[in-house]
């Protein structure tokens, strides 16, 4: 144990293995040595010719049942947890992007709304797979209710998929459990949130969300060495949302390259046929929507309205470059703590740091290469939204750390000096930058456990120099040692996660129910309207053709990507708000306020809108039959 060795997916391994694990005395369980040289799945090897010949025994029910039970207690606290962590989000509906990507479901649902929309018939479905989902939420239940709940049951899949990871890079059902605690203790804080506004899971259902879970879905079987199970999550993920599947294919292509060619040029191409072939597939399916965006003599003015107008929080890296400081903390934080955990274990840890690495790889190099020299295609790859992943897997790592120090107290001796310094400098850089003050807490809870057992180790190690017996000490600590970390483990999860559980249903607009003037203008337009009609309506009111569905002009939170659609969308709302040029979506009320009877008149020849939403107030100068008024809102019938 006195030879320090590297941390990174090529480092040297097997003779790491029996200082790293856990072994099966210490929580009862197996350890698993079945993977082979080149991460797959090896059979065992039969007893002899006999046993060839004869094949293997069928196992009865029973026998296929009792591995099973076991793991059965662990894995219902982690449902239980995960069920929390879901349900922490909230149950919504209608809101922020849902506004944008649930029209294609809605049209699905009844093809004769929104027909004279656009928006809903052109550009907007740029996830056809996610549509035919909400197509199906919203049969189940129109009102959107089945939506909100979708975003439990998704959120609540993805950490599960979090434990999933923790079970195989541990292979000790218990640690696994107590990593998986102590990380969602943290997550119920960052709410997987990074940098760029991205983030794993929001408060809605949208496509970004199942593109998450399938990329959670994607990591515990590459670790496992089931790489043909890994790229098949792994296509899904990209199914339900572009950026996922263009970084997909290039982070986990490049993790199997990473991971060498130990079992020759073929084997290696075989694992990158497996890893990013499902992927490619889908890529090919989507490929006419993907290629739209490429090339049009529109590009250059709709990558400025893109990056500087529309969406500067996702694509004008200059304007938060601080924000890149937290992610580089937390590798920081957890190779310092973790990075031993990335070597040995029967080749997992080589391939998690595979995608570690690779991860990293494709964040760093599209940051330098859209703040340091600016390269627009480069920033419209959205390589951030790979970034809490990343952040999960230093976290993961970390307290996967802790957990196994507090086990087996001899481990510490795996972290160098730097690994320690590494520790402390991305702890104290996360204190620094953590505005709300609410992160340092559930980091020094995960640390705890990692560092009670170094000091339990340090001062068995001085009894033991004056001859003080530990044997039975150890024998208690390796029986029941594990049972208190993870009662641990639980209490230091529940700290945080019953508060964000505790006011969901006021965080659930579902369950509340959608009141207030907004709210009764869209049923009264649904009750009142033809499905055909076409509304001229303020650029912020982003609910109206989801809530109210009818055809709008234009709305500030529908805006495209294909080159000719977005200037198409720009040039729209320059005809609405009367402000050429504008750069902020504050101008664009200002000008659709002073909406006037000169104004009005061109727009309705050329836009062939049949009413008109205006504020209370607005209407004295505008030229039609009010039909409809509430405390904010006036309908105008233009043909009244």
């Amino acid at each position: 144990m006195g030879t320090k060795m590297g941390t990174g997916p090529g480092a040297p391994e097997a003779d790491m293995a029996g200082d790293d694990e856990i072994t099966a005395g210490a929580d009862g369980g197996e350890s698993s040595g079945a993977e082979g040289a080149d991460g797959g799945e090896s059979s065992p090897r039969a007893a002899g010719p006999e046993a060839a010949a004869a094949g293997p025994a069928r196992p009865s029910p029973r026998q296929r049942l009792a591995p099973l039970l076991p793991e059965l207690p662990a894995a219902l606290i982690a449902l239980v947890i995960s069920v929390c962590f879901g349900l922490s989000y909230g149950v919504n509906y209608g809101a922020s992007n849902q506004t944008a990507y649930m029209l294609g479901a809605l049209r699905l649902l009844d093809p004769s709304v929104l027909t004279k929309d656009w928006y809903a018939t052109g550009p907007a479905n740029y996830h056809p797979a996610f549509s035919y989902v909400g197509w199906l939420l919203l049969a189940i239940d129109r009102g959107g209710s089945a939506v909100g709940w979708g975003l439990v049951v998704t959120a609540t899949l993805g950490a599960l998929c979090v434990y999933w990871l923790a079970a195989e890079l541990l292979k000790d059902r218990r640690l696994a459990l107590a990593t998986f605690l102590l990380v969602m203790a943290i997550a119920f804080v960052t709410r997987t949130d990074s940098v760029a506004s991205s983030y794993i899971f929001d408060f809605i259902l949208q496509p970004s969300t199942l593109g998450s879970l399938f990329l959670l879905a994607a990591l515990p079987p590459l670790v496992a060495g089931r790489t043909l199970l890994s790229g098949v999550f792994l296509g899904l993920s990209g199914l339900f949302h572009a950026n996922y599947l263009v970084l997909g294919i290039g982070t986990f292509g490049l993790a199997q390259l990473l991971l060498g060619w130990r079992d020759g040029w073929k084997g290696l191409a075989r694992r990158i046929a497996m890893q990013v072939g499902p992927a490619i597939a889908v890529f090919l399916l989507l490929s006419p929507l993907i290629l739209r965006s490429v090339r049009s003599p529109d590009a250059a003015f709709a990558q400025e309205i893109l990056f500087n107008i529309r969406s500067p929080h996702h694509y004008a890296p200059r304007t938060y470059k601080g924000n890149f400081f937290p992610v580089a903390a937390w590798q920081m934080f957890g190779l310092g703590a973790g990075g031993w955990l990335l070597r040995g274990r029967e080749g997992r840890g080589r391939r998690l740091g595979a995608v570690v690495l690779a991860m990293a790889i494709v964040i760093w190099t599209g940051t330098l290469l859209t703040t340091w020299v600016q390269i627009p295609r480069v920033a419209q790859l959205f390589v951030w939204r790979f970034a809490p992943f990343l952040d999960l897997l230093m976290q993961l790592l970390a307290c996967a750390a802790s957990a196994s120090i507090a086990a087996r107290p001899s481990l510490f001796r795996r972290i160098p000096s730097a690994g320690l310094a590494l520790t402390l400098g991305g702890f104290v850089a996360l204190a620094m930058f953590d505005k709300e003050g609410d992160l340092a807490p559930p980091l020094l809870l995960a640390l705890a456990p990692g560092a009670a057992g170094a000091l339990v180790g340090a001062a068995a190690s001085l009894l033991e120099r004056r001859g003080v017996g530990l044997a039975p000490a150890r024998a208690f600590l390796l029986r029941f040692g594990a049972y208190a970390l993870v009662a641990y483990a639980a209490f230091a999860c529940l700290r945080f996660g019953v508060p964000k559980v505790r006011g969901y249903e006021e965080r659930s607009n579902v369950i509340k129910g959608m009141r207030g003037p907004e709210a009764d203008m869209y049923a009264w337009i649904r009750a009142n309207t033809p499905k055909d009609a076409v509304f001229l309506t303020p650029p912020q009111l982003e609910r109206f053709r989801l809530l109210g569905e009818r055809a709008i002009v234009v709305d500030w939170k529908g805006s495209a990507y294909v080159p000719s659609e977005l200037v198409e969308w720009y040039r729209r709302l320059e005809d609405v708000s009367g402000r050429k040029g504008f750069r902020r979506s504050d101008d664009l009320a200002d000008g659709y306020g002073d909406l006037d009877a000169a104004r009005l008149d061109p727009l309705q020849k050329k836009y062939k809108f049949d009413y008109v939403v205006v504020g209370r107030g607005r209407q004295r100068d505008l030229p039609g039959k009010v039909v409809y008024q509430n405390s904010r809102f006036v309908i105008l019938d233009l043909a009244g």
